[in-house]
């Protein structure tokens, strides 16, 4: 039903004069009469009953009153809604993402949705690079975020948080006291890396700068997780790197995170998309909230 066919019916219904409503919607008299008779005729019921200067609403006419009322809140609705979604301030995104995504980035883009009073919904899943890239190719996923650097012909790979490293050292390691370290001083340690399966991650960077110091680091442990290398060398079993980030986390039980001193050695969180995909502004709005946090 015409939308203003119905403001008009419910302005003259609150006004009680088709002159009154006039009025209120910056018109002329006459064409409101003939626009109200024209709804009556086009409904085939009689809206208002017609006493001298005043309109006395039916019964048919306070019922479609009612029903006008809430069509025209749906309709506003409705208009607001795609407005939304076509700028990008309502709809779902689905993210795939590694742990410090999740620890760090996503927390802080859902504090912006809040802030800005988005109507955008995030459904984040969680895992290593390449099974996201995967979910992402099949069109589970609009976008990922991880720590290895992907390459592939069909891949956008896009740094949006570039940290430095710190070490994690045992307790009462020689080593703890010092501001930062170099990789250097790293010849005697024993390590705990990060695997990248697929791409290229942190670890190909920490081994090519220990062999760039005349040694190949003895790696006891590769795993996905930073928080169980963490826990490890609390335990004393030897060392482990993370962004410097989770400095932040302040998590108890933790080991000494000391910054490490070599500037080349550092780590990214990359957006990752298809190129070829279509993106939804609501999409595209979320992709702008992480390159901003």
């Amino acid at each position: 039903m015409d939308k203003r066919k119905l403001q008009c019916f419910v302005s003259v219904f609150e006004k009680g004069s088709v002159s009154a409503a006039a009025e209120a919607l910056h018109m002329t008299q006459p064409p409101l009469s003939v626009m109200i008779r024209k709804l009556e005729d086009d409904l085939g019921v009689s809206l208002f009953n017609r006493e001298a200067n005043r309109l006395l609403p039916t019964p048919t006419g306070e019922l479609f009153y009612r029903r006008a009322k809430e069509l025209l809140t749906s309709m506003n609705a409705i208009h607001r809604e795609l407005d939304e979604s076509h700028n990008g301030s309502r709809g779902t995104v689905r993210v795939g993402c590694s742990t410090a995504a999740s620890l760090f980035l996503i927390p802080a883009a859902m504090q912006e949705i809040a802030d800005s009073k988005l109507n955008i919904t995030v459904h984040v899943q969680e895992g290593e690079t390449a099974y996201l890239v995967q979910r992402l190719r099949d069109g589970h996923l609009d976008l990922a975020i991880c720590r290895s650097q992907y390459i592939a012909a069909d891949i956008e790979t896009c740094a949006v948080k570039t940290e430095s490293l710190v070490v994690a050292l045992p307790p009462g390691h020689p080593l703890a006291s010092n501001a930062s370290i170099r990789i250097a001083d790293l010849k005697h340690e024993t390590f705990f890396l990060h695997s990248a399966p697929s791409g290229r991650g942190i670890s190909d960077t920490l081994i090519a700068a220990c062999h760039a110091e005349g040694y190949s680091p003895k790696v006891a442990y590769w795993g996905i997780e930073t928080l169980p290398m963490l826990l490890m060398v609390q335990r004393g079993l030897g060392i482990a790197f993370a962004p410097a980030s989770f400095g932040e986390l302040g998590l108890s039980g933790m080991p000494k995170l000391v910054p490490l001193r070599d500037p080349e050695i550092h780590t990214h969180l990359n957006l990752i998309t298809l190129k070829q995909a279509r993106t939804p502004a609501t999409v595209q709005r979320f992709m702008g909230l992480i390159n901003r946090v």
